[in-house]
């Protein structure tokens, strides 16, 4: 796995105009032998599932609508003793605001309860939202897969997943890479080169990670352009792997991106060039990576002669690092945070808001 953040999702984005439709779907999280009456059951024997009496379908949120983007998200929630959603959670993500949009929806909605012996109990599920436009192309068949990644990506991020989980999550990877899903490959190709889950090979992990660069996954591509400029795995050559890497930093990848801010920031076998540096910075910190959110607060906080706006967008920054427990963010914003007027404070949350994507 790369080492700045999370494998990133693998979302699908189609660019054509259209209708908007939705499609809403609800499903039980699986068998639960009856437990404690205070905690949400599963349905199973004895156990029945709750039914949506009354739904609020999700708007398209406008950066979505802008981009024309089709998915579908997929949340888990607790359906109370009063029929109400509670808890409600994001399983696999779609991003663009529609995340957000989805669960505001859901939270609206309105159920008959789930029952046990005649008595309403809290029921875990699941509920997909899906989110398309009338009469254009959606490849069915990638979204599920994107779903079933998500899944079992939060499955083995999780401390508490029991071992069947984790095995069922493991199993599930390597079916989407038996069918040839991109992040899928990537990923058996990092448990080869590393022995996870399953014994080590090497060579066959490179072997795949060629492969889903080759499908110019951001990821994958960071992945040789590293072993590439430091001469791991694959024969050393900077100028190769640095172009490479800037190959991966567009398609995606967070990793890349730092990397090369790195880079352009020290003249680390690159020009100096800060401007640059900020570039790269400002996409990673966009995905919410605190030490981006952090490298380019500082950029900005300690530019000669900086602007008030440039300042609050540092100050914004480095709460934004802050807020992931960044030691050295948390010092600063401390003591910048205090300095600033109501107004100030008002633009900052204002710009926090703005920098990160959802």
């Amino acid at each position: 796995m790369e080492p700045v953040l999370d494998h990133p999702e693998y979302s699908m984005h189609l660019s054509r105009i259209g209708v908007l439709v939705m499609v809403i779907a609800i499903a039980p999280l699986g068998a639960q032998a009856p437990g404690d009456s205070s905690e949400p059951m599963r349905v199973g024997p004895g156990v029945t599932a709750p039914r949506v009496i009354r739904k609020v379908e999700p708007e398209y949120s406008a950066e979505a609508r802008a981009n024309y983007i089709q998915g579908s998200v997929l949340l888990q929630i607790v359906v109370d003793e009063k029929g109400r959603a509670t808890d409600i959670s994001v399983i696999s993500p779609l991003g663009f605001g529609l995340d957000e949009q989805a669960q505001a929806a859901v939270s609206k909605w309105e159920f008959v309860p789930g029952m046990r012996a005649g008595a309403p109990v809290k029921i875990l599920a699941t509920v997909e939202v899906n989110f398309r436009f009338l009469g254009i192309w959606f490849d069915q068949k990638i979204e599920r897969q994107r779903t079933s990644f998500n899944v079992a990506l939060r499955t083995l991020s999780q401390p508490n997943s029991t071992p069947a989980a984790v095995d069922s999550a493991v199993k599930s990877i390597i079916d989407l890479h038996r069918h040839k899903f991109v992040p899928a490959i990537y990923l058996a190709g990092l448990w080869l080169l590393n022995g996870e889950h399953g014994p080590k090979d090497e060579a066959a992990g490179l072997e795949l990670i060629h492969k889903a660069a080759a499908k110019h996954y951001g990821p994958a591509l960071y992945e040789i352009a590293i072993r590439r400029v430091y001469g791991r795995d694959l024969p050393a050559d900077l100028d190769k792997g640095l172009q490479e890497m800037r190959e991966a930093a567009t398609l995606g990848s967070a990793h890349a991106q730092f990397h090369l801010g790195v880079r352009y920031e020290k003249g680390d076998g690159v020009p100096r060039e800060l401007d640059r540096a900020r570039r790269y910075y400002r996409l990673c910190a966009a995905q919410g990576v605190a030490v981006c959110q952090y490298r380019l607060g500082r950029l900005l906080y300690d530019a000669p002669e900086r602007r008030e706006r440039e300042y609050l967008q540092a100050i914004a920054l480095i709460q934004l690092a802050a807020e992931q427990n960044m030691a050295e963010a948390k010092i600063l914003a401390s003591n910048e945070t205090s300095k600033l007027t109501t107004e100030q404070r008002s633009s900052v949350e204002a710009l926090k808001r703005q920098i990160v994507r959802k």
